[in-house]
Order: structure tokens, then C-alpha cells, then sequence
């Protein structure tokens, strides 16, 4: 998700069709870095893996859009550019939101005290 660096002697970036895509296209280093990506958006939270256990570990997590070349839709991407991550597609991110504002024991989590 993170913005790709383009070469300063490229030429200009070609437009892309996604209006959140901040990708450099036809900029990048390898056709690999084509990838559509949103600028992301970035927080601190302490996370482990499911089934892990004790008080995890803070790190920065990002949250953006990704879209590959190869993908028939756009998902989002929550990655702390280490070994927590996963991609939803528009469907299932949509699901989760859902599930945030209606679903009575995620809401009493999240409005609750904290700890």
C-alpha cells in the first residue's frame, strides 16, 4: 500500500482509472510495482495472531485499497508491513463494517472501557 517511488529521469505517470490510486504507472521499477494502491491510512495498535496469546505487540498498521493486475476487484488491506495481514474483498469489507455498527458484542467491545 505504501507509495511507490518513482525515477526522477521516468516520464510522467500515466492516469489511472481508480481515483484513490496513487501509484506512479508507467514510473515504477518492474511491472510487479504496477499495482493500483491508495495512499493508505495509518495507526499505532497492539496486535497478534488469533491464536496467539498475552499482550501482543504495538506496531503501525495501514489500512488502504489494493488492487493487483491480476484481480478481478479491488480489496482492503489491513498490513503492519511485517507478519499481521489480510486482504478483504469489497464484500466482506463491506460485511465488516456491517458487523462493527450492528452486532451487539463487537459494539459493547468498542464502546466499552478500555482494557
Amino acid at each position: 500500500m505504501s507509495r511507490q517511488n518513482p525515477l526522477s529521469s521516468s516520464p510522467a505517470a500515466a492516469p489511472c482509472a481508480h481515483p484513490w490510486c496513487v501509484t506512479a504507472h508507467g514510473r515504477t521499477l518492474h511491472p510487479d510495482d504496477e499495482t493500483h494502491r491508495s495512499a493508505g491510512v495509518a495507526f499505532e495498535a497492539r496486535v497478534r495472531r488469533a491464536d496467539g496469546r498475552g499482550p501482543g505487540r504495538g506496531t503501525t498498521v495501514e489500512v488502504g485499497v489494493l488492487r493487483r493486475p491480476d484481480d478481478d476487484g479491488a480489496w482492503l488491506v489491513l498490513d503492519d508491513g511485517g507478519d499481521v495481514s489480510i486482504a478483504l474483498s469489497a464484500e466482506g469489507a463491506r460485511e465488516l463494517r456491517r458487523l462493527l455498527n450492528e452486532d451487539d458484542d463487537v459494539r459493547s467491545l468498542l464502546d466499552g472501557p478500555q482494557g
